[in-house]
């Protein structure tokens, strides 16, 4: 659950979308002869036909769900194409919570417009399982994504998951802009998004010079009508991992522990099921390698879950998936077990340590991990799309209480701003740390991820930072490292970071 235009435009969109049965028909009868008639021989010529037939009636099927104006159509679709496996992995509300994620992303996008097939490889004919993708324009984001389909492995082919995914695009060379035509164009997206009710949030944008660029959109809370501004406090979801893991750095600097010594030098190994857990090191939990997998908790109550002890007696109900070390895994309880690590540690509670060493040395004053039935001033309320109540409701009674060193604190754009500035002018941690914190690990199967840190490098160069993502809650730090841009985007609505993060990533391209 941890968990996007001109007139012209949409009015092509419109088009495409009138147009897409005739179209679909065209492009599969074009696709089908290119794939027969390029084969060498008759039987893989039969196989290429049929498996290229499914591809696109298996595309057609979701493309059409996806813009049915029939709320129906979710459900009889996840009926229809959905693996059991893959509603079952999700527990015994699995169908439910299939339905109201797709239901989400329909209406997130407004409508899904079919721009292209992705010809089926060689290769990929041969995989099992076969991942299917189409490349789509969303009406509301104005942006393209990826919608792939992954198939079972046996009759009759059905969906195992569903994923639309932003397709990253390369800015055109001969449109170039200034950094006053890049806000601008930034801005006005933003309101574009936000008289579509695509997004409600905070937007910054900084070079080294200061502040080009920030807005606050849409409501903290819809209920009294408090609009957001510059200075409210957003769920972070789980962009705490970066300050788990400067913290863990900042212990190694002083010498307190190794990247290399084994979790189990701090946790009592009484505390784990039957595993490998005694070969985990502190590197592999920073880089998400451990080998961790999703926890099937007890039903605890929140009151019970404030504080990293009280999570102690659930670690026996912590799998372990994969050999120590062997592959990436993102994990929400790795970094629950180094925050454990921080304590016994540096003998201060999590929240103490993060506040005297992170947010006081750069100076955020408005950041922590709140108690949200508590009374913290300026704190935007979370959103999503209820399918039941038929309108937007409060994440309130599906987050955890209180934030910890997995994710779910609350920050500022400009608290956040100042911890990028602090991070990269070597103020948290030395030159060499900081560098290997937000430096890619491929040599612990991390290739994308550093220490805390996802990693990338682009058309914009070196991007590193953190998203996060839960129902309601959608956030973004971006640190351009090479052209010296700072972008925070943080959102209490769900999916609504993502588009200003992609757009602004175009735009910066054009400087």
């Amino acid at each position: 659950m941890h968990f996007i235009s001109t007139t012209s435009q949409e009015s092509l969109m419109i088009a495409s979308a009138l147009k897409l049965k005739h179209l679909s028909a065209l492009w599969s009868v074009a696709l089908l002869l290119t794939l027969f008639i390029s084969s060498p021989n008759s039987c893989a010529q039969t196989r290429n036909y049929h498996t290229t037939k499914l591809y696109q009636n298996k595309i057609d099927s979701a493309i059409q769900m996806l813009q049915s104006t029939d709320p129906q159509d979710v459900s009889r679709y996840i009926d229809a194409e959905l693996h059991p496996d893959t509603l079952q992995s999700f527990g015994g509300d699995g169908r439910e919570r299939y339905i109201a994620y797709i239901s989400d992303i329909k209406r997130f996008h407004g409508s899904l417009s079919l721009l292209s097939y992705e010809k089926l490889s060689d290769e990929k004919l041969r995989s099992e399982p076969l991942q299917l993708s189409a490349r789509v324009r969303s009406a509301s984001t104005e942006l393209d994504y990826q919608l792939r389909l992954d198939l079972s492995a046996e009759a009759p082919y059905q969906i195992t998951n569903i994923d639309i995914v932003y397709a990253r695009a390369q800015a055109a060379e001969n449109n170039k802009l200034n950094k006053q035509q890049l806000a601008q164009q930034l801005s006005a997206y933003v309101d574009r998004l936000t008289k579509r009710g695509t997004f409600s949030g905070v937007v910054l944008l900084s070079d080294q010079n200061g502040v080009l660029y920030q807005s606050a959109k849409g409501m903290a809370d819809l209920r009294y009508q408090v609009p957001n501004n510059t200075d409210t406090k957003f769920n972070l979801a789980s962009m705490n991992k970066m300050f788990t893991a400067i913290s863990i750095l900042q212990l190694a600097e002083t010498k307190k522990l190794a990247l290399t010594d084994k979790l189990v030098r701090y946790l009592d190994p009484a505390l784990f099921a039957k595993g490998d857990f005694d070969q985990i090191t502190i590197q592999q939990l920073l880089s998400h390698t451990a080998g961790l997998g999703w926890p099937a908790y007890p039903d605890t109550h929140p009151n019970n879950l404030r504080h990293l002890n009280d999570y102690r007696p659930l670690l026996k109900h912590l799998p372990l998936n994969a050999k120590p070390g062997s592959r990436f895994g993102y994990s929400n309880e790795g970094m629950l077990l180094l925050g454990m690590v921080i304590e016994k540690v540096s003998g201060l509670s999590y929240d103490d340590y993060v506040q005297q060493h992170i947010y006081a040395k750069a100076g955020m004053t408005q950041s922590g991990n709140f108690d949200i039935d508590g009374v913290t001033a300026n704190m935007a309320m979370g959103y999503f799309y209820s399918q039941q109540l038929k309108s937007m409701q409060s994440n309130w009674f599906i987050q955890a209480i209180k934030g910890n060193a997995a994710g779910g604190g609350y920050s500022t754009i400009h608290d956040l701003h100042k911890f990028a500035t602090a991070l990269t002018s070597y103020q948290l941690l030395s030159p060499e740390l900081t560098q290997l914190a937000y430096s890619a690990k491929p040599e612990l199967n991390s290739p994308n991820y550093g220490y805390g840190f996802s990693v990338r490098s682009a058309h914009n160069g070196r991007v590193v930072g953190h998203a996060g993502d839960f129902i309601g809650v959608s956030s973004a730090l971006r640190i351009y490292l090479d052209k010296g841009f700072t972008l925070v985007v943080l959102a209490n609505q769900s999916f609504a970071s993502e588009p200003v993060v992609n757009k602004a990533d175009l735009l910066l391209q054009q400087l």
